[in-house]
């Protein structure tokens, strides 16, 4: 009569690493985003365990899930180049939002709340507040903050999850030589319009208002560098 074999369940680890790696992850993701790492920059993995307080391991396991995602490439035994999107990858990024962005802007306006139209009016009330400072790193993120506030309230959880990624890795334009300081402008410009047609339920206007402001970006981009 064989033995029976008793399997025993793996207990969880409690070293605090896997907490440790996403809150690295988080915090790099942050600076990266935010462009307090540049594209370009080239960084040592010393370096940023120093700025985020944190043990190399955890920055280590960051960097891989980064790199993944297209953010920074490392290169063994040099260091870490925080990647710079390039204009190709830009205008596959403009294809995509296009197609989506101004379908999840229809689907806003017909399903966003009162609170929602208030978290996209206090979103754009701060931006046209600090539009005339040149504050690129905040203006960016209330960029950032009113789409995926639309993605959001689409209702639609892929679709938001998809333009989350995708904003992430645009954002980082507003770093670049071609960004001009009256495109703060005409970014609060076109908000203003789509968010007119929040306030009225409009779904063709809002998705026509986003179809708009996104080809208002491409064709910025390109007469840039022309």
């Amino acid at each position: 009569m064989k033995k029976k074999t008793i399997v025993k369940p793996v207990k969880a680890r409690s070293d605090g690493s896997r907490p440790l790696s996403e809150m690295a992850y988080n915090l790099l993701k942050d600076k990266l985003i935010s462009a307090k790492y540049v594209p370009g920059q080239f960084l040592q993995e010393t370096q940023i365990s120093a700025d985020l307080n944190l043990g190399r391991t955890p920055v280590n396991h960051a960097l891989h899930r980064l790199q993944q995602e297209g953010l920074v490439e490392i290169i063994p035994r040099k260091g870490i180049i925080v990647r710079a999107e390039s204009l190709s990858e830009i205008y596959l990024a403009l294809e995509a939002r296009t197609v989506v962005e101004p379908y999840c802007a229809g689907l806003c306006a017909e399903r966003r709340s009162d609170v929602d139209l208030a978290d996209l009016e206090t979103i754009n009330a701060d931006y046209e507040r600090l539009r005339t400072t040149g504050d690129k790193v905040r203006l960016m993120e209330l960029d950032r903050q009113f789409h995926t506030k639309i993605a959001e309230i689409s209702g639609n959880s892929l679709i938001a999850d998809f333009l989350r990624s995708v904003h992430e890795r645009m954002s980082r334009i507003w770093f670049l030589p071609l960004w001009q300081f009256h495109d703060f402008g005409l970014t609060g410009d076109e908000h203003a319009s789509i968010l007119a047609a929040m306030r009225e339920r409009d779904s063709k206007a809002a998705n026509d208002a986003m179809a708009r402001h996104i080809e208002s970006l491409r064709q910025r981009i390109m007469s840039a560098v022309v």
